[in-house]
């Protein structure tokens, strides 16, 4: 049913409903059989990560250039000899547009530039997405804020307008006590797909070395 779009061994990214939030992982394409696709057990922080038998479940994927969903359910779960779980598709996989809700953990240097100013400030970020990212800064940024964001790691001297969504104080540090979730504004289709593959080959990256 998957229509051949999936192959044994192909690298994949699970979506998983937790309240209000889609969770993602990295996984891997471990067995096709009949009509059943066999999948690494979503893993977080190197343990197993619950799912439920008949629990719903997405496996996003790149294909010739398009993005795609597969909607499934979790029939089976094994863990020997390694975690896995069976899924049957529910329908035919589907190009899929909201790439930005795809978030990496990273801490990637980064270059703001607030209004008003000519410089750039040095920053780390806490996770990025084709949508925004957050970073840690040493004072607050105004909420609706346009500032300057230039991500070396991806896009070399691009910058990218973004929106200050949200600040938030955390008391628990010393240093850099604020984290700033930005939205990128203006951003084409090219810039997002450059995002989306740096995220996809991080995850892929992250799994060989065995960190979920």
């Amino acid at each position: 049913m998957s229509g051949g779009f999936l192959e044994i061994g192909m690298k994949v990214t699970l979506g998983i409903q937790r309240e209000n939030e889609e969770c993602f992982f990295p996984s891997k394409v471990e067995d096709i059989i009949s009509d059943c696709i066999v999948l690494g057990m979503p893993m977080k922080e190197g343990r197993t990560f619950f799912v439920s038998l008949d629990e719903k479940i997405n496996v996003y994927f790149p294909k010739k250039g398009s993005f795609y969903c597969l909607e499934g359910l979790i029939e089976d779960k094994k863990y020997d000899p390694i975690p896995v779980i069976t899924i049957h598709p529910i329908g035919l996989p589907y190009k899929k547009q909201k790439r930005s809700y795809f978030r990496l953990k990273i801490a990637l240097k980064t270059y703001v530039k607030l209004p008003n100013s000519d410089d750039w400030s040095q920053v780390y970020t806490r996770d990025i997405s084709a949508g925004g990212a957050k970073f840690s800064y040493s004072s607050m940024i105004k909420e609706g804020s346009i500032i300057e964001v230039l991500v070396p790691d991806i896009l070399d001297d691009m910058s990218l307008k973004s929106k200050v969504v949200r600040t938030e104080k955390k008391r628990e540090r010393h240093i850099n006590i604020y984290d700033i979730a930005i939205k990128f504004i203006e951003i084409d289709k090219s810039t997002c797909d450059k995002i989306v593959k740096f995220i996809f080959a991080k995850q892929r990256e992250l799994m060989e070395k065995g960190i979920e």
